[in-house]
Protein backbone atom coordinates (compact mmCIF):
# COMPACT_ATOMS: atom_id res chain seq x y z
CA UNK A 1 0.00 0.00 0.00
CA UNK A 2 1.62 3.40 -1.18
CA UNK A 3 1.26 6.22 0.78
CA UNK A 4 -2.07 7.72 -1.38
CA UNK A 5 -3.78 4.32 -0.98
CA UNK A 6 -2.93 4.50 2.72
CA UNK A 7 -4.65 8.07 3.16
CA UNK A 8 -7.50 7.07 0.94
CA UNK A 9 -8.02 4.20 2.69
CA UNK A 10 -9.06 6.42 5.93
CA UNK A 11 -11.03 9.03 3.71
CA UNK A 12 -13.07 6.24 2.25
CA UNK A 13 -14.81 6.21 5.48
CA UNK A 14 -18.02 8.47 5.65
CA UNK A 15 -17.20 9.50 8.98
CA UNK A 16 -14.01 10.84 8.10
CA UNK A 17 -15.40 12.99 5.92
CA UNK A 18 -18.06 14.31 7.84
CA UNK A 19 -15.68 15.43 10.59
CA UNK A 20 -13.59 16.98 7.68
CA UNK A 21 -15.90 19.41 6.72
CA UNK A 22 -17.32 19.95 10.41
CA UNK A 23 -14.26 21.00 11.92
CA UNK A 24 -12.02 22.35 8.99
CA UNK A 25 -14.69 23.58 6.89
CA UNK A 26 -17.29 24.64 9.28
CA UNK A 27 -19.25 27.17 7.67
CA UNK A 28 -20.22 24.98 5.04
CA UNK A 29 -20.71 21.97 6.79
CA UNK A 30 -23.29 23.59 8.84
CA UNK A 31 -25.61 24.16 5.56
CA UNK A 32 -25.62 20.05 4.89
CA UNK A 33 -27.15 16.80 5.05
CA UNK A 34 -24.87 14.34 5.73
CA UNK A 35 -27.55 11.68 5.70
CA UNK A 36 -27.27 12.49 2.06
CA UNK A 37 -23.23 11.92 1.99
CA UNK A 38 -22.36 8.96 -0.66
CA UNK A 39 -18.70 8.73 -2.50
CA UNK A 40 -18.34 9.18 -6.22
CA UNK A 41 -15.57 7.52 -8.50
CA UNK A 42 -12.53 9.87 -8.27
CA UNK A 43 -11.36 9.36 -11.82
CA UNK A 44 -12.80 11.61 -14.89
CA UNK A 45 -12.39 12.26 -18.10
CA UNK A 46 -11.75 16.41 -19.80
CA UNK A 47 -12.48 17.69 -22.95
CA UNK A 48 -9.76 17.09 -24.58
CA UNK A 49 -10.06 12.91 -23.86
CA UNK A 50 -7.35 13.27 -21.15
CA UNK A 51 -7.98 10.75 -18.08
CA UNK A 52 -8.11 12.70 -14.54
CA UNK A 53 -6.99 10.42 -11.40
CA UNK A 54 -8.07 11.97 -8.25
CA UNK A 55 -7.72 10.50 -4.73
CA UNK A 56 -10.92 11.05 -3.40
CA UNK A 57 -14.26 12.27 -4.32
CA UNK A 58 -17.76 12.20 -2.51
CA UNK A 59 -20.99 14.83 -2.99
CA UNK A 60 -23.77 15.58 0.04
CA UNK A 61 -26.66 17.84 -0.60
CA UNK A 62 -27.47 20.86 1.50
CA UNK A 63 -29.86 20.69 3.87
CA UNK A 64 -32.42 23.64 2.56
CA UNK A 65 -34.19 21.04 0.30
CA UNK A 66 -32.73 23.11 -2.48
CA UNK A 67 -31.69 20.63 -4.71
CA UNK A 68 -27.96 21.71 -4.46
CA UNK A 69 -25.17 19.45 -3.45
CA UNK A 70 -21.42 19.68 -2.71
CA UNK A 71 -18.93 17.58 -4.34
CA UNK A 72 -15.93 17.45 -2.29
CA UNK A 73 -12.46 16.50 -4.52
CA UNK A 74 -9.62 15.42 -2.00
CA UNK A 75 -5.70 14.92 -2.88
CA UNK A 76 -3.47 13.67 -0.57
CA UNK A 77 -0.24 14.65 -0.81
CA UNK A 78 3.74 13.87 1.47
CA UNK A 79 5.28 15.95 -1.13
CA UNK A 80 4.95 19.67 -2.56
CA UNK A 81 3.62 20.20 -6.08
CA UNK A 82 4.62 23.53 -7.71
CA UNK A 83 1.53 22.67 -10.09
CA UNK A 84 -0.83 21.83 -7.52
CA UNK A 85 -3.20 24.64 -8.03
CA UNK A 86 -3.94 23.83 -11.87
CA UNK A 87 -4.35 20.38 -11.10
CA UNK A 88 -6.87 20.65 -8.54
CA UNK A 89 -8.36 23.19 -11.19
CA UNK A 90 -8.16 20.80 -13.87
CA UNK A 91 -9.75 18.03 -11.94
CA UNK A 92 -12.79 20.11 -10.96
CA UNK A 93 -13.57 21.01 -14.29
CA UNK A 94 -13.19 16.89 -15.46
CA UNK A 95 -15.93 16.46 -11.97
CA UNK A 96 -17.94 19.09 -13.44
CA UNK A 97 -18.36 18.18 -16.85
CA UNK A 98 -18.24 14.20 -16.06
CA UNK A 99 -21.10 14.97 -13.56
CA UNK A 100 -23.07 17.36 -16.66
CA UNK A 101 -22.55 14.68 -18.79
CA UNK A 102 -23.73 11.88 -16.90
CA UNK A 103 -26.86 14.13 -16.18
CA UNK A 104 -25.87 14.65 -12.32
CA UNK A 105 -26.38 18.16 -11.84
CA UNK A 106 -28.06 20.33 -9.29
CA UNK A 107 -30.91 21.72 -9.22
CA UNK A 108 -30.25 24.61 -11.03
CA UNK A 109 -27.78 23.10 -13.62
CA UNK A 110 -24.77 23.55 -11.36
CA UNK A 111 -22.09 21.44 -10.07
CA UNK A 112 -20.79 23.04 -7.01
CA UNK A 113 -17.15 21.82 -6.01
CA UNK A 114 -15.12 21.91 -3.29
CA UNK A 115 -11.20 20.98 -4.00
CA UNK A 116 -9.23 20.39 -0.66
CA UNK A 117 -5.19 18.94 -0.57
CA UNK A 118 -4.34 16.95 2.44
CA UNK A 119 -0.63 17.49 3.28
CA UNK A 120 1.54 15.05 5.20
CA UNK A 121 5.04 15.80 4.25
CA UNK A 122 7.85 16.77 6.42
CA UNK A 123 9.28 20.48 4.93
CA UNK A 124 6.30 23.80 5.01
CA UNK A 125 4.02 23.72 1.44
CA UNK A 126 5.08 26.47 -0.05
CA UNK A 127 3.00 25.96 -3.74
CA UNK A 128 0.87 28.37 -4.28
CA UNK A 129 -3.29 28.47 -4.41
CA UNK A 130 -3.69 27.03 -0.77
CA UNK A 131 -6.39 28.61 1.20
CA UNK A 132 -6.58 27.62 5.07
CA UNK A 133 -10.46 28.55 4.85
CA UNK A 134 -13.51 28.64 3.59
CA UNK A 135 -15.78 31.10 3.53
CA UNK A 136 -19.33 31.19 2.33
CA UNK A 137 -22.02 32.89 0.45
CA UNK A 138 -25.39 34.14 2.13
CA UNK A 139 -27.13 30.66 1.32
CA UNK A 140 -24.12 28.51 2.40
CA UNK A 141 -22.15 27.66 -0.49
CA UNK A 142 -18.33 27.79 -0.34
CA UNK A 143 -16.66 30.52 -1.91
CA UNK A 144 -12.94 30.77 -3.51
CA UNK A 145 -12.05 33.95 -4.99
CA UNK A 146 -10.13 32.14 -7.21
CA UNK A 147 -10.54 29.05 -9.59
CA UNK A 148 -7.46 26.30 -8.88
CA UNK A 149 -7.71 28.04 -5.16
CA UNK A 150 -7.95 24.71 -2.80
CA UNK A 151 -8.20 24.54 0.71
CA UNK A 152 -5.11 23.31 2.38
CA UNK A 153 -4.96 20.56 5.16
CA UNK A 154 -1.11 20.48 6.75
CA UNK A 155 -1.52 17.34 8.67
CA UNK A 156 1.86 18.37 10.78
CA UNK A 157 1.71 22.19 10.92
CA UNK A 158 -1.69 23.32 12.24
CA UNK A 159 -1.43 24.47 15.33
CA UNK A 160 -2.68 22.02 18.22
CA UNK A 161 -5.04 24.31 20.04
CA UNK A 162 -6.16 24.95 16.71
CA UNK A 163 -7.42 21.77 16.10
CA UNK A 164 -11.19 20.97 16.87
CA UNK A 165 -11.79 18.69 19.56
CA UNK A 166 -13.37 15.10 19.21
CA UNK A 167 -12.95 15.23 15.62
CA UNK A 168 -11.30 12.43 13.85
CA UNK A 169 -9.37 13.72 11.28
CA UNK A 170 -7.81 16.26 13.94
CA UNK A 171 -6.88 13.02 16.00
CA UNK A 172 -5.10 11.56 12.63
CA UNK A 173 -3.23 14.38 12.55
CA UNK A 174 -2.00 14.41 15.88
CA UNK A 175 -0.90 10.55 15.75
CA UNK A 176 0.95 11.99 12.33
CA UNK A 177 2.61 14.79 14.10
CA UNK A 178 3.70 12.37 17.14
CA UNK A 179 7.37 12.57 17.70
CA UNK A 180 7.76 9.36 19.90
CA UNK A 181 6.65 5.87 19.43
CA UNK A 182 5.16 6.27 23.08
CA UNK A 183 3.24 9.20 22.23
CA UNK A 184 2.08 7.81 18.57
CA UNK A 185 0.51 4.54 21.10
CA UNK A 186 -1.24 6.67 23.46
CA UNK A 187 -2.58 8.68 20.63
CA UNK A 188 -3.96 5.36 18.72
CA UNK A 189 -5.61 4.06 21.61
CA UNK A 190 -7.42 7.26 22.55
CA UNK A 191 -8.12 6.94 18.82
CA UNK A 192 -8.98 3.43 18.55
CA UNK A 193 -11.30 3.68 21.48
CA UNK A 194 -13.90 5.34 19.59
CA UNK A 195 -13.45 3.05 16.62
CA UNK A 196 -15.00 -0.40 15.77
CA UNK A 197 -14.73 -2.56 12.77
CA UNK A 198 -13.83 -1.27 9.62
CA UNK A 199 -12.92 2.65 10.72
CA UNK A 200 -10.27 0.75 13.24
CA UNK A 201 -8.72 -2.09 10.42
CA UNK A 202 -8.23 1.16 7.86
CA UNK A 203 -6.50 3.60 10.91
CA UNK A 204 -4.10 0.05 11.42
CA UNK A 205 -3.91 -0.01 7.30
CA UNK A 206 -2.90 3.55 7.62
CA UNK A 207 -0.52 3.23 10.96
CA UNK A 208 1.65 0.15 8.95
CA UNK A 209 2.70 2.62 6.31
CA UNK A 210 3.27 5.72 7.95
CA UNK A 211 4.84 4.64 11.44
CA UNK A 212 7.45 3.31 9.55
CA UNK A 213 8.25 6.51 7.52
CA UNK A 214 7.96 8.55 11.41
CA UNK A 215 10.29 6.30 13.25
CA UNK A 216 12.86 3.15 12.78
CA UNK A 217 11.39 0.76 10.65
CA UNK A 218 11.38 -2.26 12.69
CA UNK A 219 10.51 -0.43 15.88
CA UNK A 220 7.94 1.59 14.61
CA UNK A 221 6.43 -2.46 12.96
CA UNK A 222 6.73 -3.83 16.34
CA UNK A 223 4.77 -1.08 17.97
CA UNK A 224 2.03 -1.59 15.26
CA UNK A 225 1.83 -5.11 15.51
CA UNK A 226 1.72 -5.25 19.43
CA UNK A 227 -1.11 -2.57 19.20
CA UNK A 228 -3.37 -4.50 16.83
CA UNK A 229 -3.13 -7.63 19.11
CA UNK A 230 -4.35 -5.41 22.16
CA UNK A 231 -6.80 -4.53 20.17
CA UNK A 232 -7.93 -7.44 18.48
CA UNK A 233 -7.91 -8.80 22.58
CA UNK A 234 -10.33 -5.53 23.47
CA UNK A 235 -12.43 -6.97 20.19
CA UNK A 236 -12.69 -10.55 21.60
CA UNK A 237 -13.92 -8.83 24.83
CA UNK A 238 -16.60 -6.32 22.95
CA UNK A 239 -17.70 -9.67 21.11
CA UNK A 240 -17.92 -11.46 24.48
CA UNK A 241 -19.73 -8.27 26.02
CA UNK A 242 -22.09 -8.05 23.53
CA UNK A 243 -22.91 -12.06 23.35
CA UNK A 244 -23.61 -11.73 27.53
CA UNK A 245 -25.89 -8.77 26.62
CA UNK A 246 -27.50 -10.71 24.45
CA UNK A 247 -27.69 -14.13 27.01
CA UNK A 248 -29.00 -11.64 29.75
CA UNK A 249 -32.24 -10.77 27.64
CA UNK A 250 -32.38 -14.54 27.19
CA UNK A 251 -32.15 -15.27 30.67
CA UNK A 252 -34.51 -12.47 31.60
CA UNK A 253 -37.02 -14.11 29.65
CA UNK A 254 -36.38 -17.57 31.30
CA UNK A 255 -36.86 -15.68 34.60
CA UNK A 256 -40.27 -14.36 33.72
CA UNK A 257 -41.44 -17.66 32.29
CA UNK A 258 -39.67 -19.94 35.36
CA UNK A 259 -41.49 -16.87 37.55
CA UNK A 260 -45.19 -17.77 36.25
CA UNK A 261 -44.89 -21.28 36.00
CA UNK A 262 -43.38 -21.80 39.89
CA UNK A 263 -46.55 -19.23 40.35
CA UNK A 264 -48.57 -21.29 39.06
CA UNK A 265 -47.35 -24.72 40.31
CA UNK A 266 -47.72 -22.99 44.27
CA UNK A 267 -50.62 -21.55 43.52
CA UNK A 268 -52.65 -25.45 42.27
CA UNK A 269 -51.00 -26.23 45.71
CA UNK A 270 -52.75 -23.51 47.78
CA UNK A 271 -55.86 -22.88 45.78
CA UNK A 272 -55.92 -21.88 41.78
CA UNK A 273 -56.67 -18.12 42.40
CA UNK A 274 -54.86 -17.26 45.27
CA UNK A 275 -51.85 -18.93 44.51
CA UNK A 276 -51.56 -17.90 40.54
CA UNK A 277 -51.39 -14.59 41.93
CA UNK A 278 -49.15 -14.52 44.77
CA UNK A 279 -47.23 -17.32 43.29
CA UNK A 280 -46.77 -15.47 39.47
CA UNK A 281 -45.94 -12.07 41.50
CA UNK A 282 -43.44 -13.53 43.88
CA UNK A 283 -41.96 -15.17 40.95
CA UNK A 284 -41.74 -12.79 38.46
CA UNK A 285 -40.54 -10.36 41.02
CA UNK A 286 -37.77 -12.39 41.50
CA UNK A 287 -36.53 -13.11 38.30
CA UNK A 288 -37.02 -8.91 37.21
CA UNK A 289 -34.53 -8.40 40.10
CA UNK A 290 -32.37 -10.83 39.11
CA UNK A 291 -32.21 -9.75 35.27
CA UNK A 292 -32.06 -6.01 35.96
CA UNK A 293 -29.10 -6.84 38.49
CA UNK A 294 -27.50 -8.68 35.58
CA UNK A 295 -28.08 -5.40 33.25
CA UNK A 296 -26.97 -3.12 35.72
CA UNK A 297 -23.59 -5.14 36.06
CA UNK A 298 -22.86 -5.17 32.46
CA UNK A 299 -23.91 -1.40 31.85
CA UNK A 300 -21.05 -0.78 34.62
CA UNK A 301 -18.39 -3.25 32.72
CA UNK A 302 -19.51 -1.54 29.40
CA UNK A 303 -18.31 2.21 30.49
CA UNK A 304 -15.49 0.78 33.37
CA UNK A 305 -14.26 -0.95 29.86
CA UNK A 306 -14.85 2.39 27.52
CA UNK A 307 -14.47 5.25 29.95
CA UNK A 308 -12.66 4.02 33.27
CA UNK A 309 -13.00 3.22 36.63
CA UNK A 310 -14.37 6.49 38.15
CA UNK A 311 -17.14 6.92 35.28
CA UNK A 312 -17.95 3.30 35.63
CA UNK A 313 -18.28 3.54 39.35
CA UNK A 314 -20.23 7.27 39.09
CA UNK A 315 -22.60 5.56 36.53
CA UNK A 316 -23.26 2.48 39.32
CA UNK A 317 -25.07 5.69 41.47
CA UNK A 318 -27.21 6.70 38.30
CA UNK A 319 -28.05 2.99 38.02
CA UNK A 320 -28.68 1.72 42.05
CA UNK A 321 -32.53 3.08 41.52
CA UNK A 322 -33.72 2.35 37.93
CA UNK A 323 -35.99 -0.55 37.65
CA UNK A 324 -37.44 0.08 34.28
CA UNK A 325 -35.37 -1.93 31.41
CA UNK A 326 -36.18 0.82 28.33
CA UNK A 327 -34.20 3.19 30.56
CA UNK A 328 -31.25 0.56 31.51
CA UNK A 329 -31.91 0.01 27.77
CA UNK A 330 -31.22 3.81 26.81
CA UNK A 331 -28.39 4.19 29.26
CA UNK A 332 -26.58 1.32 27.30
CA UNK A 333 -27.21 3.66 24.08
CA UNK A 334 -25.73 6.52 25.74
CA UNK A 335 -22.38 4.52 26.35
CA UNK A 336 -22.27 3.54 23.34
CA UNK A 337 -22.49 6.70 21.41
CA UNK A 338 -21.11 8.99 23.98
CA UNK A 339 -17.37 9.63 23.09
CA UNK A 340 -15.81 10.57 26.75
CA UNK A 341 -17.26 9.70 30.58
CA UNK A 342 -17.98 12.92 31.25
CA UNK A 343 -20.30 13.59 28.52
CA UNK A 344 -22.26 10.38 29.45
CA UNK A 345 -22.38 11.67 33.31
CA UNK A 346 -23.59 14.97 32.07
CA UNK A 347 -26.27 13.54 29.30
CA UNK A 348 -27.65 11.26 32.57
CA UNK A 349 -27.30 14.07 34.80
CA UNK A 350 -28.98 16.35 32.14
CA UNK A 351 -31.38 14.04 31.52
CA UNK A 352 -32.11 10.80 33.87
CA UNK A 353 -35.65 10.14 32.28
CA UNK A 354 -34.12 9.13 28.58
CA UNK A 355 -36.21 11.81 26.84
CA UNK A 356 -33.19 12.83 24.95
CA UNK A 357 -31.51 10.06 24.93
CA UNK A 358 -28.43 10.01 22.15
Amino acid sequence: MDHDAAWKRLFGLPALIEDLLEGFASPVAEHLDFGTLRQLSANSVDADARQRHGDAAWRVDFDDGSGRSLVLLLEFQSTVDPSMATRMHGYAEAARERLRRQGEVDADGEVRVLPVVLYSGDGPWNALGGVAEVVVTADGEPWLPLRGLYLLLDANRRAREDLPQDNLVAAVFELNAAETLDELRNRVRSLLDRLRGEPRRAVFDWLRLVAPRMFPQADAAAAVASLEREFAEFETEDRTMMALAKRVQEWEAEWHRQGFEEGLERGRAQGREQGMERGEKRGIKRGLEQGLAAERELLRRQAARKFGAAASDALVRHLADISDPDRLAGIGERIVDCRTGAELLESLDADPDGADAH
